[in-house]
């Protein structure tokens, strides 16, 4: 995507030359005659850089950066003055304004680009070092709630079942079928929790392999619907758990695509899961595999509760929070579809989400074909 940069100045001349020098780097240029104009402009339009001339009528260059650097939703973008030799006892208070360089007038085509270059990257720095924050403190999150709650579990049915086998060896047990059945239940319980924690690390070790670009392919001519009916077996018994029906009428049609086996797996088995995590007992789901125009698609339909449209906005980002809950207590560390829309997207095709509150939800692949 191109970068978008605001330049301000009054003079045409001035603005002309600047776009001219931008436009020909690939850069997007909004330009503006005036800081009113200025102000408007990123009211529609929040621009990634400002280049602003510090002398002008009305408005000057300063009282505009200081109103940029007031408002919360502009008072990150970088701001450059563009300024006269004889205005450079100005720029102290330009500096103190907020902005955070200078171009002198007439323009050096090289300075002016080194400069943009220089901000836009530091900008985008900038904005890369908030969201790894972010994803700390959302992983922070999941470490002190999603793990560790899962964790006590662990050790209180670990406890039991101690308990338990010090009483048999005691011989202080007089129904020892009931005692079994007791150590049985709770290994049972012990082994579920820590498949919950073993899928939660994998996620989150997928997630960090997708972002550090190690996630190794093998594209090769799969048959969709081969897949597609595989994973509808092994979902199978957990729909019927929750008294929920899947229907797959499986395509007599061989319709292969371009894919790794194993990678296409796991992104069906993501979505089918959710479409039975999220849906109330009794529901149906209905899982398709049909030709589209260019390319072959796999839709996965349910009749949970459907997602908002601020739900629907964050739906494919890391650790999304919505206000969709799982209906039968299953957990959701909130990496799912983000994993899934970056596999899909290696695999160069593309995922999205049809929904509408109340209506239940189609999520829907789409592959190139083999």
């Amino acid at each position: 995507m191109k970068s978008l940069i605001l330049v301000v100045d009054d003079i045409t001349k001035n603005l002309q030359v600047v776009g001219t020098v931008l436009r020909n780097q690939g850069y997007e240029v909004m330009p503006a005659a005036s800081g009113d104009a200025a102000l408007k402009s990123v009211r529609s339009r929040l621009p990634d850089l400002i280049l602003l001339d510090l002398m002008m009528p009305v408005m000057d260059g300063l009282e505009v950066c200081r109103r940029l650097k007031a408002d919360p939703a502009t008072v990150q973008i970088p701001v450059v003055f563009l300024t006269a030799s004889n205005e450079m006892e100005h720029l102290v208070q330009g500096f103190e304004a907020g902005a955070v360089d200078y171009v002198t007038k007439p323009f050096n085509p090289p300075e002016l680009l080194a400069r943009v270059r220089t901000h836009l990257e530091l900008k985008h720095a900038r904005e890369r070092l908030r969201e790894m924050n972010e994803e700390k403190n959302e992983f922070m999150g999941i470490a002190a709630h999603d793990l560790r709650n899962p964790l006590s579990a662990i050790m209180g049915y670990a406890e039991m079942v101690s308990e338990d086998a010090s009483a048999l060896a005691e011989g202080h047990v007089k129904d020892l079928a009931a005692s079994a059945a007791e150590l049985d239940a709770n290994a049972r319980r012990i082994g579920n929790t820590a498949a919950r924690m073993a899928e939660m690390v994998q996620n989150l070790l997928d997630a960090n392999r997708i972002e550090r670009g190690e996630m190794q392919l093998n594209l090769a001519p799969i048959p969709l619907a081969t897949v597609v009916g595989a994973v509808v077996e092994t979902q199978r018994p957990h729909a019927v758990a929750k008294q929920q029906t899947i229907h797959w009428a499986a395509t007599t049609e061989s319709i292969a695509v371009l894919a790794d086996a194993s990678v296409l797996t796991q992104v069906i088995e993501n979505l089918l899961s959710n479409a039975i995590k999220y849906s109330p007992a009794g529901r149906e789901i209905f899982v398709r595999v049909q030709r589209s125009g260019d390319g072959v698609r796999c839709e996965v339909q349910d009749q949970g509760p459907g997602l908002s449209a601020e739900d629907q906005k964050k739906l494919f980002g890391k650790f999304a929070r919505l206000s969709a809950k799982p209906t039968g207590g299953e957990h959701s560390t909130g990496l799912g579809l983000s994993i899934v829309k970056k596999m899909v997207e290696a695999m160069n095709g593309k995922v999205w989400c049809a929904s509408e509150a109340g209506h239940g939800a189609t999520f829907l692949v789409e592959l190139p074909p083999a």
